[in-house]
């Protein structure tokens, strides 16, 4: 809030200049040298988004950006406004094509900030929303984006709770939601709700891919180190120079993959398994794998993003699970179907969906 001397206060620009403003409410976002951009944080709880106090007579918050917080900011704006038009008023949105983005400070700590817990472990708060309104087709996103040091940060690589929170929670989110009956209406209409993250790397993808709890399965069982493009399946953008890291972000917070549609289905089935009716290969994957594991949810859902991040050359997800379960259908070469008699192992290692039949002969042995 403004001190009792509001026409000294100074603050630093996200660009590194200085500004001095009689009132500290309507302080710019950001300004750079030129002065060619200039903006206040559009729709942000908080106003400024950039805060720092130089002298002692101003009190402010909710505490300055750091470097990386600060790039992603300025790179949104600037990938959306090249031409430098960007809107100066708090209650004017972004614009991205026909959709208005919402930029909003999620502040740590506070009981009403956005959080996620995955687990046992600590709240997750994300440092942006960046919540999408695609009025074409009447969908709301509420996206959330955080930039932070992936290396040393995520010591237990896909099983880290903020990675977990940022991938599988937001499908869990939205099936809570769904079970409650809630809609979200808004201007007189029904629309889609949608919950997506994007976690921001400030790690150099080769530091990134030098880690080995990030190393994920190629199609034969073996250990590799991820791809730029795996990682953004992940939904992991490494954070660059310039702007063309945002389409990254903004793809993801609004476009599902292959991999979201897994991880649907994984908190489907972690919901109720008792209801779950697998119908393919993934599917009853999924279902084998919450029959048999003894671990806790992180790490099963570690251990799916691992088998699956990493598409064969066709672009076909899940293949490594397939011969792995093409193995443990073998054993019913020597042992027969139904424990009757003995069948042929080509009959059984060519058999066109695996994990289906391994699936059904398992649940006869029940």
């Amino acid at each position: 809030m403004p001190s009792k001397k509001p026409a000294s206060s100074t603050q630093n620009g996200l660009f590194g200049t200085t500004l001095a403003c009689p009132d500290i409410d309507s302080l710019p976002l950001i300004v750079d040298p030129q002065g060619a951009i200039e903006v206040l944080a559009p729709g942000s709880v908080y106003q400024p988004l950039l805060l720092t106090a130089p002298q002692g007579e101003i009190d402010v918050g909710p505490g300055k950006l750091d470097a990386h917080e600060e790039a992603f900011v300025r790179d949104l704006i600037r990938r959306l406004y090249p031409a430098g038009n960007h809107p100066k008023s708090d209650k004017t949105p972004l614009q991205w094509g026909n959709k208005q983005i919402w930029l909003k400070r999620n502040i740590e700590k506070r009981d009403d900030s956005f959080r996620l817990c995955f687990d046992n472990s600590d709240w997750f708060y994300p440092d942006f929303i960046v919540w999408i309104l695609d009025y074409a087709s009447r969908t709301q996103t509420f996206g959330f984006v955080d930039p932070k040091g992936l290396v040393q940060g995520t010591r237990e690589g896909w099983a880290n709770h903020k990675i977990i929170s940022t991938l599988y929670m937001p499908h869990v989110v939205e099936r809570q939601l769904a079970a409650s009956g809630q809609k979200v209406q808004f201007e007189g209409e029904e629309w889609t709700f949608r919950i997506r993250g994007v976690l921001l790397s400030n790690s150099s993808l080769a530091n990134l891919t030098a880690e080995a709890k990030f190393f994920i399965k190629d199609e034969n069982g073996q250990d590799l180190a991820p791809s730029e493009a795996d990682f953004k399946r992940g939904r992991i953008v490494v954070q660059k120079p310039g702007t063309a890291y945002i389409d990254d972000v903004l793809e993801l917070l609004t476009q599902d993959s292959a991999i979201d549609h897994l991880l649907h289905l994984a908190a489907q089935l972690s919901e109720s398994s008792a209801h779950f009716v697998p119908t393919d290969e993934m599917t009853h994957d999924l279902a084998l794998r919450h029959a048999e594991h003894n671990q806790t949810e992180s790490e099963f859902i570690a251990a799916l993003l691992r088998d699956y991040l990493k598409p064969d050359a066709t672009n076909l997800y899940g293949q490594w699970p397939r011969k792995k379960r093409q193995r443990q259908l073998m054993d019913y070469a020597t042992k027969g179907k139904w424990g009757f008699g003995a069948e042929k192992v080509p009959d059984i290692r060519d058999h066109p969906t695996p994990i289906t039949e391994l699936w059904k002969r398992k649940q006869q042995e029940k």
